[in-house]
């Protein structure tokens, strides 16, 4: 059985598709060319691939499948093969639809679409695919290996243990183009995914969709990271997870395992501010962490709060970022712009308190209703974008209470340049890469 394994990407901005929970993102800051200068810096910081497709391949070729992975940019790219199984995104989602046409109709050959997007949306696919998978697709690797192929909306179920998993399989993967430069500046980075879903329940998140909360074990993580840096020269490890939890002794246990097998990597992680403290985050970084994702998302906690977020105290934040820079993690923060109950004053007092927090790195996204969600739930009669493809994580589809989706985008884009163009931002940067040690 040959099996196209297919990463369909069109767009020229810093594309991630396994993040917002398999939604994916394109980077997007505005039209201005202080805008277009942090899109081409974004650009040169980070490209990662798809940890799921590297996974499936290894799965596939496990169970005696010819697999092979197609990095598609037009739907006229594709060579012959028995059965193409495609990635789905909410970035890319036209041209994945084009790619299942042109793989029937030009090879006759069966298709198959699976992912967060497919699972949620699956009638968006159905009219060009031969079935649609809900749920995860890795329990059906066997079937699907032998030519066993099922029609129709199909839920394949969740993995019940992720350490069961194979590492992922990079071989048809060009890793060498790989990198995360707020991880590390030697060599090539990779990703990995340590569990699934999220313990916490916000209802704008995109992670609580199409998953179970699972997680692996420390000898699975510590072995798969020491496959990618033998195996594939990896020198830094991000970890895709929405929430990396470590507690004082899995962490320790994380750390020594890494150090006892001499692995010299560095690595980021996602967690929440409230799960961290001094003596746990200096652990971590003695482990190789050096680039740290925190949640803030509003400056006034009420805002996530009514979205049934449970945001850290803001003083719990700014210790955890002080110490950060003390010992030497890049930290990034999040902020979300333009929830419902949110207005002007909120997101200009949100961009303030980024700036007086200083970190090395920030996100501005906008609130996306993504289906599934309790947010598009309560949003859907006000939905003003027919197109998926808008729903980027950085666009207001949404007919909001106070705000035209124009003024939430001009103060997306005046936050970003804001906060960028700083002496006091550019000596953070300055410090924290050009005069840091690694």
């Amino acid at each position: 059985m040959r099996i196209a394994l297919v990463h369909a990407e069109r767009h020229a901005g810093c594309t991630l598709k396994d993040v917002a929970g398999g939604f994916g993102t394109v980077f997007s800051v505005g039209s201005s060319p202080a805008a277009r200068i942090l899109e081409a810096a974004k650009r040169h910081v980070a490209a990662l691939p798809n940890v799921t497709l590297a996974t499936l391949h290894a799965l596939l070729a496990r169970e005696g499948a010819d697999v092979d992975v197609l990095h598609v940019r037009a739907a006229d790219d594709l060579p012959p093969a028995d059965l193409f199984l495609v990635a789905s995104s909410i970035t890319d989602c036209r041209l994945e639809r084009e790619v299942m046409a042109a793989a029937r109709t030009r090879h006759g050959a069966a298709g198959g679409v699976f992912g967060t997007v497919a699972a949620t949306v699956p009638e968006f696919y159905a009219d060009v695919a031969d079935f649609v998978v809900r749920q995860e697709i890795e329990p059906l690797a066997p079937a699907l290996a032998r030519g066993d192929l099922p029609s129709g909306v199909v839920d394949g179920g969740f993995v019940p243990d992720l350490d069961a998993l194979p590492y992922p399989n990079w071989d048809a993967f060009d890793v060498e183009r790989y990198r995360y430069r707020v991880v590390t500046r030697r060599g090539v980075t990779l990703p990995v995914l340590g569990s699934r879903g999220c313990a916490y329940r916000c209802d704008y998140c995109p992670y609580l969709v199409n998953a179970r909360y699972r997680t692996r074990s420390v000898d699975s993580l510590v072995g798969e990271i020491e496959w990618l840096h033998e195996r594939y020269g990896a020198r830094g490890i991000s970890f895709r997870d929405p929430l990396r939890l470590f507690d004082a002794d899995e962490a320790a246990a994380f750390g020594d395992a890494l150090r006892s097998r001499g692995l010299d990597v560095r690595y980021s992680m996602e967690c929440r501010a409230d799960r961290l403290d001094e003596p746990l985050l200096d652990l971590l970084h003695r482990s190789g962490l050096r680039s740290l994702e925190i949640g803030v998302e509003a400056a006034d906690p009420t805002t996530v709060a009514a979205h049934d977020r449970r945001p850290p105290a803001l003083e719990q934040v700014e210790r955890v970022v002080r110490h950060c820079h003390r010992i030497g993690v890049r930290v990034i923060a999040n902020y979300l712009f333009g929830l419902p109950n949110d207005d002007a004053a909120g997101m200009e007092a949100t961009a303030r308190y980024a700036r007086r927090l200083n970190t090395f790195a920030v996100q501005f996204t906008v609130a996306t209703p993504y289906p599934g969600t309790a947010l598009h739930r309560e949003v859907e009669d006000r939905i003003l974008e027919p197109d998926w493809e808008r729903f980027d994580g950085w666009t207001n589809v949404f007919r909001h209470p106070t705000m035209t989706p124009d003024e939430i985008h001009r103060a997306r884009e005046r936050a970003y340049v804001k906060y960028h163009f700083r002496w006091r931002y550019a000596w953070r940067f300055v410090r924290q890469t050009l005069l840091a040690r690694e």
